[in-house]
């Protein structure tokens, strides 16, 4: 088994859909409207901020098109960053002969509103009738606020020298117009366009066209700064580099250059080539978090954290991509947990899905906190393991599954990145290719848990056992995103362990509740899920500096890669009914 491989695992989603182009541009009016009308939004800052997430995607979205358009939409994205930001304190909203909102400041969301979601402003937007989309990233996973990165350009602010702002698209397009927006509010003047890297992902190149080389000529011709702004960098580093090589191959000293990102990497541990000398030769700021928080986060138990509070002895904690883990905190008076769920449309669908398994009696009540977060009721008492299997754990499980089959359905998913992942991760895991063909059926292809680990689930002061984290994990920036209930159904029986008869008795009580027979499919799904997890702890472990974390996840590694096996051994010897 190479180490190394780890970083090779194919792990994360595209997470691309295809919408129609005119419900966007319908669900920004929406936005806009409820800004502009009587009495404004009852959180006006959450639905500017949902407003900007969605002008900047469609802006994003219109320029990767070559549409005339995302001129139109830029202003608005501008002009929502603005009001995002004039929004932030009493000093900052003062606008003279400005009607004062029941908060006692300036109502810049409903003057500001009023004028964008105008008519004229809105049917100058045109839109191919379907579009490709994903969700941000860094709104939607990573608890990243435009407002960090506002902060951070009026911290490196320094007037009168003006700022070209350039955007990575395509969260970099929001983060652009929240940029410049600080920045003029300092009386510094500031333009911005996005480009869009390609290539290889460990190594993306930047071609600016005729109008933004221009720009750039303009720009170093008034002696401008240039700032690139995006969240990451990830791994390679490679859309940063990309963009910086682009502007000093248009002319652009490289002390002029800097990097605005939501992290600070090891230039070392940077995949893209000749990583570490590329980077070090710019310079490079991080945005700084956690300024949005709810007013009621207390102890922050994210990146593993709330293992302490779970369990007695460190040798029982489940591994953790600690890095990865969404955002979280206790209440101040450790009644809750304010979990980073999502902002914008993302964040939206999460609450609904988590309302709905609250509902269905198989999760505890959410409650919206703003800004992205949700909060649930802290459950006291050691999560579940695997050796608490009993025909009642069973039952629940299959009850579950069964409710998420109807649920959450999720119609058009296609299985070739699945399909894609597992042969990739065979292929680095067993050094040899995954035998014969494999076909994952979508018979009832639903939003799925994700994570049907026994330490996801606790019992209630009642007894009954109660699903956790239930509502991000399965349309997030991992695999496997949107897919066949049978995913599920193949993650309780490997995380659980579940033996031959377990795993009969686990089946027949989904089939006589779902209606659904999924035998002759989960196979290829047991399969699929051993392959993603076993990828997903491999990365983590190559990517964490955590020896203790590392070790976890490497004994991870083993378990499945023992699963795998195992499947492989039953399915050569035609008993893959069996386990």
């Amino acid at each position: 088994m190479d180490d190394s491989s780890g970083y090779r695992m194919y792990v994360f989603r595209g997470g691309r859909r295809d919408v129609p182009g005119r419900r966007l541009v319908d669900e920004l009016a929406g936005d806009l409207r409820a800004i502009a009308g009587p009495g404004g939004a009852e959180r006006p800052r959450d639905v500017v901020l949902s407003a900007l997430i969605r002008a900047g995607e469609l802006e994003s979205l219109l320029a990767d098109a070559g549409a005339e358009s995302a001129s139109a939409l830029a202003q608005l994205t501008d002009d929502l960053a603005a009001a995002l930001i004039r929004g932030e304190g009493a000093c900052a909203l003062a606008i003279e002969d400005g009607q004062t909102s029941g908060h006692g400041q300036p109502d810049v969301w409903r003057r500001t509103a009023g004028r964008l979601a105008a008519p004229e402003a809105l049917t100058a937007v045109g839109v191919p009738a379907i579009v490709s989309t994903s969700p941000p990233e860094g709104f939607s996973f990573y608890a990243l606020h435009p407002l960090d990165f506002a902060r951070l350009a009026e911290r490196l602010a320094s007037p009168p020298a003006p700022v070209r702002v350039v955007g990575i698209r395509s969260i970099g397009t929001t983060l652009s117009a929240v940029t410049a927006a600080a920045l003029r509010g300092q009386g510094i003047r500031a333009g911005r366009t996005t480009v869009r890297p390609s290539g290889h992902p460990y190594d993306r190149r930047v071609e600016l066209d005729a109008g933004q080389i221009r720009w750039v000529e303009d720009g170093i011709a008034e002696g401008a700064r240039f700032w690139v702004v995006d969240e990451g960098p990830g791994l390679s580093g490679s859309s940063f580099l990309a963009a910086g090589d682009a502007l000093v191959r248009a002319g652009v000293p490289r002390a002029s250059i800097v990097f605005l990102g939501s992290r600070a990497p090891d230039p070392d541990a940077l995949v893209a080539p000749d990583g570490a000398r590329r980077w070090r030769s710019f310079r490079s700021e991080r945005a700084e978090g956690g300024a949005q928080l709810p007013g009621d986060a207390g102890e922050p138990i994210g990146a593993g954290a709330w293992r302490r509070r779970c369990y007695e002895d460190e040798s029982r904690w489940p591994p953790s991509w600690t890095s990865m883990e969404r955002l979280k905190y206790l209440s101040r008076d450790e009644r809750r947990i304010l979990k980073f769920e999502g902002m914008g449309r993302y964040g939206a669908e999460c609450l609904e899905r988590a309302h709905g398994v609250f509902r269905a009696g198989f999760g505890p009540e959410p409650r919206d906190e703003g800004q992205g977060f949700c909060s649930y009721p802290w459950l006291p008492g050691r999560p579940l393991q695997a050796d608490d299997l009993s025909a009642a754990e069973l039952e629940r499980l299959a009850d579950y599954c069964a409710f998420r089959a109807s649920a959450f359905p999720a119609p058009g998913p296609a299985a070739d990145e699945l399909i894609a992942m597992a042969r990739t991760n065979f292929s680095l895991e067993m050094r040899r290719e995954l035998p014969g063909e494999l076909h994952l059926e979508l018979a009832r292809p639903v939003i799925v848990d994700g994570r049907m680990d026994p330490h996801e689930w606790r019992r209630s002061s009642s007894g009954e056992l109660v699903k956790v984290d239930a509502c991000g994990h399965g349309d997030d920036h991992f695999l496997p995103g949107p897919t066949d209930i049978a995913w599920d159904l193949a993650g309780a029986i490997v995380e659980w362990r579940m033996p031959r008869g377990a795993r009969r008795a686990f089946l027949e009580r989904y089939r006589r509740r779902s209606g659904d027979d999924p035998e002759r499919r989960l196979p290829a799904y047991l399969l699929a899920y051993t392959l993603l997890r076993l990828g997903h702890a491999a990365m983590a472990a190559a990517s964490l500096a955590d020896e203790g974390e590392a070790l976890r996840l490497s004994a991870a590694r083993h378990r499945y890669r023992a699963a795998l096996i195992e499947d492989l051994r039953i399915t050569s010897c035609g008993r893959g009914s069996s386990r």
